[in-house]
């Protein structure tokens, strides 16, 4: 399809508007968290604008990408920031020449983004930059220009208009969305949503719309799509004249559609093939016309096919053809919203199926309003359940409980709409949600589900690996910048089925913050340190002798975690420096589990019997031996990693990579005396004069002094306060808990850091015993002299 056609498409009903009205309100909302995006591109479009890249600055300008980038949202995957990081270290030339092509836009775009792909091909690099990436490089070099992207969000805003494209390559596939994005920029210009939009702007609109993440955002827009819809469809069955008016201008290139559909059909299709034919040729519909192709097409049968028929039956595909694929879509989006969050919200603990019948109805002739329904997945189908259901109408909204078409036959004593609410406003998603609340107690009830009950506090009876993922998550004693949005990504990722990394630098709190998520999700952990020397007996178990020279199984860190004869309580685990550890050699078959496979090992319990390892199912399990281990549903696993983590450093494999969401926890960017006051008083720790120089003035001169060389959070400065405001001792202070972390900087820049430590107002350093101290510790652990002179 030509870009071009999209306007179109866009022309042929209102749902691009709503959905940008809808946006605009939505920006001001709380949930709205997609600010960062212009913060971090406006940053990193002042640094590079007017850059010359050159092969001495090319490595320091990834790195500052690479720091950029959040784990989470619009950018980019850090892995190939990271793989493109690694490269420019060994090649920089190779790096430098990429970047100085994908920039130079005196070239076409699609040249510049083939060219840049090559390069890593020629130099025969085990490198391929995604879309994502050049997207990323691009909006970093001028985001006013060009988008970032990502393939999944493209994807769908495309289905949302009922376009399937597929694109040759990287380069064409980016065109496209820029072009798009483009477009999209005109339309927001000619009809004034946004006084001078920039491509960042339509970026995020396109984002907030077809993402996972807003689903209060979308579940309105949609609602409100095909309220519009079902209107149009009520006034064209009440009015047949200005039906056929409608069909009368419909394009010519869709009539031929019908034409073609209903070529060589019979009775009520045939009606319509002649109605086609006709506006094809050029002739106009009337009802007068109408009667007369329904009178010429009846006397062929003996029977009377128009029985159940009238005009507005006849002409409904005529309207609906086109928005049928698109309703079906967004029907099925408003289900799986509710569905999801029925299931991680409201306790449940066995499978949920959806239903959707679109405009067409259930007959199918076309009627004024469609609908959907969730019900139990034990249930053989809809009919035979009672269901939690939403039906939009043209004039309101109706949501509840109400029974299945075959249960209502069955059972007399259920009301056929018990518990339906109507509404005529939007915005109810909350709405929906509090009303299946307060049913889904007679939901349990009336589909025979014993899985749960009320409890004397009205709720629902806690299963033993019940989580609430909707709990709000808390950190104390620990600073973050933008805190609400990284808690926001952890809680989502968690919510969502995944086990997180959290990964940064030094001392920002990874540890303590893995701890505090479990506590704030109330559910007990084991902590334990990867270590390079792990294997699959620490992780999965294997054999010790007995005190008779036997053999007995003894379980590993992973399977103690899970549920079993001896077990029946939900852990967490935290692996910490889980990046020192061979972690295809150590997890092993519990990658398999972790997707959903299960897996028997040729390891054997004590019984004698094979281990198998299950991932927990909807319906009861039993665990009948000791070799059967269950991964409970809930279970989750939190790793930390350190980015500059040098020792026992092995590379995580993408089997394991994509099992897990990477939430960085950086540094503070600006560290100001505001800042580190804050922090005493977070750790209690008073701000008091320590060699004629107050604490604060002096962390904050160390921590600036040391983040020029190496990036370091607010923990390792908490231990250093610490230290100090009880021995006063600042050198000892460095050489326990700064300086180790300087492993694999340059002999240069230790001695550079050294030399501003001298030169700072802190007179501890000035003095020569301390000075001795501290530079014989850099010696023996970096084998690094320090000029006597500095």
């Amino acid at each position: 399809m030509k870009i071009e056609e999209f306007k179109k498409i866009w022309n042929d009903d209102n749902y691009l508007d709503i959905a940008i009205n809808e946006y605009l309100k939505f920006k001001d909302n709380p949930q709205y968290n997609e600010q960062y995006k212009k913060e971090i591109l406006s940053e990193l479009n002042n640094y590079l604008q007017n850059k010359r890249i050159t092969i001495d600055n090319v490595v320091e300008i990834i790195e500052k990408l690479k720091n950029a980038n959040p784990s989470k949202g619009s950018f980019v995957y850090w892995a190939q920031l990271d793989s493109l990081y690694k490269i420019s270290l060994s090649y920089p030339e190779i790096v430098m020449k990429a970047l100085n092509v994908l920039y130079d836009e005196t070239v076409n775009l699609v040249e510049r983004i083939k060219i840049f792909e090559s390069i890593f091909k020629v130099n025969k690099l085990s490198f391929s930059p995604g879309t994502p990436l050049i997207g990323y490089l691009l909006a970093s070099y001028n985001y006013k220009k060009y988008p970032i992207f990502k393939d999944k969000i493209f994807k769908n805003f495309l289905e949302l208009f009922n376009i399937n494209e597929k694109y040759s390559d990287k380069a064409e596939k980016y065109y496209y969305f820029y072009q798009l994005c483009y477009i999209l920029k005109e339309y927001f210009e000619e009809r004034k949503y946004l006084e001078n939009p920039d491509v960042l702007d339509i970026q995020d609109f396109i984002y907030c719309l077809s993402a996972d993440d807003y689903y209060n955002f979308t579940f309105d827009v949609d609602l409100k799509y095909l309220q519009m819809i079902a209107k149009t469809i009520d006034k064209f069955e009440n009015n047949d004249e200005e039906f056929i008016n409608y069909v009368n201008n419909l394009d010519k290139s869709y009539l031929k559609k019908f034409h073609d559909k209903y070529s060589g059909s019979e009775k009520v299709n045939l009606i319509r093939f002649k109605i086609a034919e006709k506006l094809l040729n050029g002739e106009k519909l009337d009802l007068n016309i109408l009667e007369k192709i329904k009178g010429e097409i009846s006397k062929k049968y003996k029977k009377n096919i128009l029985l159940p028929w009238d005009n507005f039956k006849i002409l409904f595909p005529f309207f609906y053809e086109k928005y049928k694929k698109r309703d079906d879509r967004i029907l099925e989006r408003l289900l799986n919203i509710l569905k999801d969050y029925i299931e991680n919200n409201l306790k449940i603990t066995f499978g949920l199926k959806t239903h959707i019948v679109n405009f067409y109805g259930s007959q199918p002739f076309g009627t004024d309003h469609c609908w959907g329904a969730i019900y139990p997945s034990n249930m053989k189908n809809h009919q035979q359940a009672v269901q939690l259901g939403i039906a939009i109408y043209p004039t309101f909204i109706a949501f509840g409980l109400w029974r299945g078409s075959k249960l209502q036959k069955k059972d007399k004593s259920l009301k056929s709409e018990e518990d339906k609410e109507h509404v005529i406003d939007f915005s109810i998603f909350n709405k929906v949600i509090r009303k299946y609340e307060k049913v889904i107690d007679k939901f349990f009830e009336y589909n025979k589900l014993k899985e749960m009950g009320p409890n004397e506090n009205g709720g629902k009876e806690k299963k033993e690996h019940f989580i609430d993922w909707n709990k709000y998550l808390t950190v104390s004693q620990l600073y973050f910048e933008n805190q609400d949005n990284l808690l926001s990504q952890i809680s989502t990722a968690l919510k969502s089925g995944k086990h997180i990394i959290l990964i940064g630098p030094p001392g920002t709190g990874k540890s303590k913050l893995a701890k505090e998520i479990c506590n704030s999700y109330d559910v007990d952990y084991k902590m334990v340190t990867a270590m390079s020397d792990w294997s699959t007996y620490d992780t999965i178990g294997g054999y010790k002798p007995k005190e008779d020279g036997t053999l007995e199984f003894v379980e590993g860190i992973f399977l103690k975690m899970l549920k079993s004869k001896n077990n029946d309580k939900l852990y967490w685990l935290i692996i910490d420096e889980i990046n020192r550890a061979d972690i295809d050699k150590t997890f092993g078959p519990f990658l398999s589990v972790l997707t959903g496979d299960e897996v028997e090992l040729s390891l054997k319990s004590r019984s004698g019997k094979n281990i198998i390892i299950k991932p927990e199912s909807d319906e009861e399990q039993k665990i009948d031996g000791d070799n059967i281990y269950i991964l409970p549903k809930n279970f989750r696993i939190i790793g930390t990693m350190n980015t500059y983590d040098k020792t026992s450093l092995y590379e995580l494999s993408y089997a394991f990579m994509r099992r897990f969401a990477f939430i960085y926890v950086g540094v503070p960017k600006v560290i100001s005396e505001e800042l580190v006051e804050k922090l005493l008083n977070k750790w209690s720790i008073e701000d008091k004069s320590i060699n004629e120089i107050s604490l604060k003035e002096a962390l904050l001169e160390i921590w600036r002094t040391a983040n020029k060389y190496r990036k370091i959070g607010p923990a390792i400065i908490k231990d250093i306060a610490n230290y100090v405001s009880i021995e006063g001792d600042y050198v000892s202070a460095l050489i326990l808990y700064l300086l180790p972390q300087f492993e694999g900087i340059s002999e240069d820049n230790i001695k550079k850091f050294i030399e501003e430590l001298y030169n700072s107002t802190i007179e501890q350093f000035k003095e020569k015993e301390k000075r001795q101290i501290l530079e014989n510790f850099i010696y023996d652990f970096f084998g690094v002299i320090i000029d006597e002179n500095a």
